[in-house]
């Protein structure tokens, strides 16, 4: 079929026809010249002309020809092979590993003659076609699911087999993704799924830095299996020694418990923990028994200054806080002269300045100078339009009114330290702060740590956010009355443990100096073995302006005394290094860069500690497997079945062929024989005219 879009194209086809007889009616039937030709020989002629004349002409047009194209696509068949390290644990690694391959062998035997097959295994990534070795750290079912869907998208795909033992312990429960499936699965369940005694310690949560002299806690979470009324005890070890313990009685069969220990942090360094569950008799698993962490031990004494205007008891509860650790040393100042020398300090706090009548003005330009941060506590004394005019990363435009009250909520997303579940509980409960009625404007490297709540309705205005300006880092907290936040606390759980806990890490971020000079370097003191080893770095010439044009090396050296060397790339204003993996140990680095005439070295350390996730619960998990085959529609087999998943899948209605029309548009431009067929015609035209003697 011929398209011409609209009627303006039939419009133009007429005026085409039109002028080729025009032309063709000028050049040989009122051409005297053609005299001597008889009238057959002139309308050969003259057919010859138009016809190429108006195909040349048409062809200009740029038609096309559209049509419909019947295409059949054949099911496929996609398998996906659990290749994480759980599945040879438990009993005989060597049985249960040909026991996978033998399952897998006969499924692509069976199947690959009938439909086509394609083949992933997946862990903490999905391959295409991996090596299966059973090596992986994790077991992403989730991140597999996602890709096969990504990868075959709007292909015809007959069904999904996953072969596993349903043990996911990354990414999101398989089972909430099925409402976006399209094809059933059908699922094998590998592994052990009987009740066995077992003792596991499930997660560790732990501040990953501290302060030399001061104590830090730990929480240990555990889960009992078939051990009830048994003295089991649960250790912390530092170098062979012996640091904490407590005897645990599970009550039952399945016992969940979480025990808290406060340790000494010690002398500077990398320290080194085991936490280990005594293990009972016949206990088949003693692997998740024991785990271990990492904690960063920094020296130099923290010193504090607070300023304000007057007396105020949120200064009270902050000092009181932070003296309660022997890293800090806090001065306070509530009236005129302030310090003139802030260069000792390692960051000062501002209470409801500048005000009216004191500026701070001096102070704020002395602390960016010095490169000291800055926390502001705003309240009703606050002068907003002087803190505007400073320009220090938040704007607040006042609205009417003088005030409002807003309880915090969480920002889930926020990532620069943690809380505890404990202080996120009590957060909602905490009472009010008084906030101005405004419009906050913040700079984008800020990022709200709690939102404002107002009249139980959740808002977008920060209550305290923290960031960075021209690499300085700078806190808010958008409101007074915080000291009723610690009264609270201690009202409710008889310690100041959870608001000590939100001020003792906001202080610690702020105050912990990055660097002193033009060249920063941020990274994880801890990073795990299947982590890629990601540093950052900052550069800036003496007017403290963001550079990157200059070259920034670094050397990282292990324990065994291993260099990798290592230039950061450039990413806008911006150093970036990937290292990737690297093997487990601690590492010292140093890092360099030359700005004009003068080199900036940074130096540091972190350790890789490794994945021991897998071995933590090795009991199959048949029941997921189970959901996700039936609720899309398919079935679970164990390894025994596999003939019989063959022979359902060969028969199921379900796996056909899937036919679908997709509309083909072709310019006649691009057809050969149409230049071939307007050849054929100029060149009888001129042969012709030259045989008849018309030249």
């Amino acid at each position: 079929m011929i398209s011409f879009g609209t009627k303006y194209w039939f419009i133009l086809l007429v005026v085409i026809l039109v002028i080729a007889a025009g032309v063709v009616t000028l050049l040989y039937f009122r051409n005297n010249a053609n005299r001597e030709l008889s009238k057959t020989q002139i309308r050969i002629l003259m057919s010859l002309r138009f016809f190429s004349f108006f195909l040349i002409a048409f062809l200009l047009l740029s038609p096309f020809i559209r049509n419909l194209k019947k295409v059949v696509q054949n099911p496929i068949i996609i398998t996906a092979w659990d290749n994480s390290s759980s599945l040879t644990s438990v009993g005989d690694s060597l049985q249960n590993a040909a026991l996978f391959a033998s399952v897998k062998e006969e499924i692509n035997d069976q199947l690959g003659s009938d439909f086509e097959v394609i083949e992933y295994t997946f862990g903490e990534t999905t391959k295409r076609e991996g090596q299966q070795d059973f090596t992986d750290k994790e077991s992403n079912y989730s991140e597999m699911i996602s890709s096969v869907m990504d990868m075959h998208f709007n292909q015809n795909i007959g069904a999904l087999i996953v072969a596993g033992d349903g043990i996911y312990n990354q990414g999101k429960n398989p089972v909430n993704l099925l409402n976006e499936l399209s094809f059933p699965i059908y699922s094998i369940g590998f592994g052990d799924t009987s009740v066995v005694s077992d003792s596991r310690i499930q997660s560790i949560r732990v501040n990953r830095t501290a302060f030399s002299g001061n104590k830090f806690p730990v929480e240990i979470d555990m889960q009992f299996s078939k051990v009830k009324g048994k003295n089991l005890k649960l250790s912390i070890i530092q170098n062979g020694a012996e640091l904490a313990s407590q005897v645990i009685t599970p009550p039952n069969d399945n016992y969940f418990h979480s025990q808290e220990f406060i340790l000494e942090a010690g002398d500077p360094g990398l320290k080194h923990y085991s936490v280990v569950i005594e293990p009972v008799e016949n206990e088949r698993n003693t692997e998740n028994n024991k785990a271990g962490f990492v904690i960063n031990v920094l020296k130099n004494k923290q010193k504090i200054l607070i300023l304000s205007d007057g007396s105020h008891p949120d200064i009270g509860a902050i000092k009181n806080t932070l003296e309660e650790q022997k890293t800090y040393e806090v001065s306070v100042f509530t009236k005129e002269p302030y310090p003139s020398n802030l260069q000792e300090f390692n960051l000062v706090i501002l209470n409801q300045l500048p005000t009216s009548g004191k500026s701070a003005a001096s102070i704020i330009e002395t602390a960016r100078k010095s490169r000291l941060p800055l926390l502001f506590i705003v309240g009703n004394k606050t002068f907003l339009p002087q803190l505007n005019v400073l320009n220090q990363g938040v704007k607040i435009e006042a609205l009417a009114g003088s005030g409002e009250e807003a309880q915090s909520n969480i920002n889930p997303t926020y990532a620069t330290f943690n809380l505890s579940e404990d202080f996120i509980e009590i957060l909602p409960k905490f009472p009010p702060l008084q906030v101005p009625f405004a419009n906050y404007e913040m700079e984008a490297e800020f990022t709200p740590l709690f939102y404002q709540k107002l009249k139980g309705i959740e808002t977008g205005k920060p209550i305290i956010a923290t960031g960075k300006l021209e690499g300085r880092k700078i806190a808010y907290i958008f409101g007074e009355g915080i000291w009723r936040w610690r009264l609270f606390d201690y009202y409710q759980n008889q310690s100041h443990a959870r608001f000590n806990e939100l001020i003792n890490q906001l202080i610690q971020y702020l105050a912990l100096r990055e660097n002193e000079d033009n060249f920063i370097v941020e990274f994880k003191p801890v990073y795990t073995e299947t982590e890629d080893i990601i540093l950052n770095a900052e550069l800036y010439n003496d007017a403290f302006e963001r550079i990157s044009s200059e070259e920034v090396n670094i050397e990282l050296k292990n324990s065994n005394d291993e260099d990798f060397n290592f230039s950061f790339d450039i990413q806008g204003q911006n150093y970036f290094l990937n290292a990737g993996h690297l093997p487990m140990g601690d590492y010292t680095f140093s890092a360099d860069v030359t700005i004009g005439t003068e080199t900036f070295t940074e130096s540091g350390n972190f350790t890789i500690v490794p994945v021991d996730i897998e071995n933590v619960i090795t009991r199959a998990n048949h029941t997921m497997l189970y959901q996700l085959a039936k609720q899309s529609g398919g079935e679970l087999y164990m390894p025994a079945q596999t003939t019989e998943l063959i022979s359902e899948l060969k028969t199921v209605n379900k796996l056909k062929a899937s036919t679908y029309f997709q509309e083909m548009i072709n310019e006649l431009l691009n057809l050969r024989w149409l230049f071939f067929v307007l050849l054929l015609l100029l060149s009888m035209e001129w042969f012709l005219r030259k045989y008849w003697g018309i030249y």
